[in-house]
């Protein structure tokens, strides 16, 4: 057999590739029109935490630090509400692929009322939490000026679970469109009062750090309210509110969402309470440090958050698949959403590598910021792909609804591995900030890994009534 050259090994490579994506091409397709909306949706949400960043970090690094802690633990404890509401969507595909309007009416309705009251139990432990900040370690400057942000933004939780409530529920029936249209909208309204209640202009109080809470605040009292209004005058969604009544409200019923959404919300609380710890141990090094790290975990999270909205989509279009019962769907909904997580983490890790040091300048005037973030920026770069894979594959089982896999996983990733081993590099070999984010680095690389495997053993059957876990 006649060897051939690298260019000709290089081009079947590429025709292999060029062929496969001509086959699979409606499903990339199908994956970027369900996704794009819900990328906007989420870079919405996370350019705001970014110009909260911008804008408080020209106030200091300490003021930028104290929105760094108190981001930290609100969203480690919002994952929980969040998680849970999130079990909504699949749910909702497949008595959507099914045509089950009523089934999806009645999980609408409990799910209201589920988020509701976790809404308020997750904004008291916030509250208990705050007082316990003190024994964390972190420097005395940052604690003295955190709480009017702490507790504006922790108020704010109540009507942002009830948004998601909504958005779950319609991008359950694969509408991603509203649920951006209001993320914009209201995030436009949040940097335009951040400009005001932060530096005093327009009229408004200067209420510094305080502002920037404030501003969110008001923003998420419009997000549901928005969303009431749209539901209320679209017709094929008003119908859905005909299916809510008394004998309707169902503790079988809660309890279908929380077995769906407390593994999610599990597994969301144990990732972003590893981010928490690293935020913590960050704080260990110094307000510099941590001033740092809150600019990279911002930037993390932005090109988390477009692989995220791919992972959405191939939720959505996976749970459809399972009502469907359409095995092919389910493997080729999946693959392309991950081919596509990959492309754009891709490019984020190359941005990174070699912007890091200009990203920095964007966020803060401080030279010594600046340098220890470019440095992390390097280690990020290294894992965004993988941080790509495991959203993806994660977004699909999601939709198979096989979410306490992910959820044991979590444990093991970021518990047993993420921060014993970001401890383990940061501090007793002596690499500093770059080894906790190391420590990140590796319980991610486990998870990606899982997930895979995972998802592989599930699927290796062609046929649909081989998935138990869809039933259970």
């Amino acid at each position: 057999m006649a060897k051939c050259s690298k260019n000709e090994l290089f081009f079947r490579i590429f025709a292999l590739f060029a062929i496969k994506f001509m086959i699979q091409k409606k499903y990339y397709k199908q994956n970027l029109h369900i996704a794009f909306p819900v990328i906007l949706s989420f870079v919405g949400q996370q350019m705001v935490q970014i110009m909260d960043t911008i804008m408080v970090g020209r106030l200091g690094a300490v003021e930028l630090s104290a929105v760094s802690l108190s981001s930290a633990i609100i969203l480690n404890v919002t994952m929980i509400g969040l998680g849970i509401a999130m079990g909504l969507t699949p749910l909702i595909g497949i008595h959507h692929a099914r045509h089950e309007r009523q089934q999806s009416g009645v999980l609408f309705q409990n799910s209201m009322l589920l988020n509701g009251v976790i809404s308020v139990v997750l904004c008291l432990l916030l509250l208990l939490i705050n007082p316990l900040l003190t024994y964390f370690g972190q420097p005395e400057s940052v604690l003295e000026i955190l709480d009017g942000y702490y507790y504006t933004v922790t108020l704010s939780l109540i009507p942002y679970l009830l948004f998601m409530t909504f958005k779950q529920f319609l991008e359950g029936l694969g509408n991603t469109f509203y649920s951006m249209l209001i993320t914009i909208g209201c995030n436009v309204l949040n940097v335009f009062l951040n400009f005001g209640f932060i530096y005093g202009y327009m009229g408004f109080p200067e209420l510094g750090v305080t502002g920037a809470g404030v501003a969110t605040l008001i923003s998420r009292i419009m997000m549901p309210i928005a969303f009431l209004v749209i539901v209320l005058v679209k017709k094929e969604y008003r119908h859905y509110f005909s299916y809510f009544t008394r004998a309707a409200l169902s503790l079988k019923k809660q309890w279908e969402l929380v077995k769906v959404g407390f593994p999610i919300a599990t597994q969301l609380t144990l990732e972003l309470f590893s981010l928490t710890f690293m935020t913590i141990m960050m704080g260990w090094l110094g307000e510099k440090t941590l001033a740092a790290n809150q600019i990279t975990q911002t930037m993390m999270g932005f090109s988390f958050m477009i692989a995220n909205g791919v992972a959405a989509a191939s939720t959505i279009l996976v749970s459809h698949d399972v009502g469907h019962k359409n095995m092919t769907g389910i493997k080729n909904h999946t693959y392309s959403g991950l081919h596509l997580g990959i492309a754009i983490m891709a490019f984020f890790a190359l941005v990174y590598a070699f912007g890091g040091e200009y990203l920095a300048r964007i966020f803060s005037a401080d030279e010594e910021v600046i340098a220890i973030t470019a440095k992390l920026f390097v280690v990020v770069a290294l894992f965004e792909v993988i941080d790509g894979t495991q959203v993806t594959m994660l977004g699909a089982l999601r939709g198979l609804t096989d979410v306490k896999f992910p959820m044991y996983c979590a444990v093991v990733c970021y518990l047993l591995v993420e921060i014993p081993v970001g401890y383990l590099l940061g501090f007793k070999l002596g690499l500093g900030a770059e080894g906790i984010v190391g420590g990140f680095m590796a319980g991610i690389s486990l998870a990606a890994v899982a997930f895979i495997l995972r998802f592989r053993k599930l699927t290796k059957n062609s046929e649909i009534q081989n998935l138990k876990t869809l039933e259970s």
